[in-house]
């Protein structure tokens, strides 16, 4: 009796150990500050609640809003990943630097394989744009390795869209106050715009999305872009 009560013990702690493992983010957490600020109650300490519960890093982000089902609400996860991505980037209580390396952090070594990324890549960029000297101020701390996976996923398609546009405009905005900065961006974006096809990170899943971009035809010229409006 002893035995099978010890091994029930560690089958728990098993089991609730990997539960933690496999999901870092507190959901309940997330959400209830999300349906505090959506009351209309937005105070820095809120806004706090809800930027510490989101997720900080990229396996963090890709494992809530892919998997994670809230049962109190009847609702996946990926369900409120917009509206979470809308708050996020609208704080308006926060520490202007603070948001942004939450921001920044978050995107580094995103890939952009899914509904939930494209949202927020969309979002991103727009934020940039915003917000560029604070954008490069931080990531100019970074090691280098860090800017580059910032920049390739900002620049990576593979949903139909058009960033070369907003390219040409964040790079001749910026070029000659961060030279370094813009050619690493200018890199980024050679090679992965419209340069680089993710894998899904569920391969088993793959045949569906396959069908979904087979038949892009949207490719850019670089050249034509830097010779046109970048030297």
């Amino acid at each position: 009796m002893k035995r099978l009560f010890l091994a029930l013990m560690l089958l728990g702690t098993t089991i609730l150990t990997a539960t933690a493992q496999n999901f870092p983010i507190d959901t309940a957490r997330i959400n209830k500050a999300y349906k505090v600020l959506m009351s209309g109650e937005c105070t820095t300490e809120t806004e706090m609640e809800f930027l510490e519960a989101y997720p900080t890093t990229w396996l963090e982000f890709y494992m809530t809003y892919s998997f994670m089902y809230n049962e109190d609400d009847n609702y996946t996860m990926c369900d409120m990943c917009s509206e979470h991505i809308t708050t996020l980037i609208s704080l308006t209580h926060i520490n202007d630097t603070i948001l942004c390396k939450k921001i920044v952090n978050l995107s580094i070594g995103m890939q952009e394989t899914g509904e939930c990324t494209g949202v927020f890549q969309s979002y991103l960029i727009n934020y940039v744009l915003r917000n560029d000297k604070l954008v490069l101020d931080y990531l100019s701390k970074l090691r280098k390795g860090y800017q580059m996976q910032f920049w390739q996923f900002c620049w990576s398609t593979v949903t139909e869209c058009n960033w070369a546009d907003v390219f040409v405009r964040l790079y001749n905005r910026n070029r000659l106050m961060y030279p370094k900065q813009m050619e690493m961006s200018r890199i980024a974006f050679e090679y992965f715009y419209d340069g680089i096809y993710y894998t899904r990170l569920l391969p088993h899943n793959e045949e569906e999305y396959n069908r979904k971009y087979e038949n892009r035809n949207y490719r850019i010229d670089f050249d034509d872009y830097r010779d046109a409006d970048l030297e």
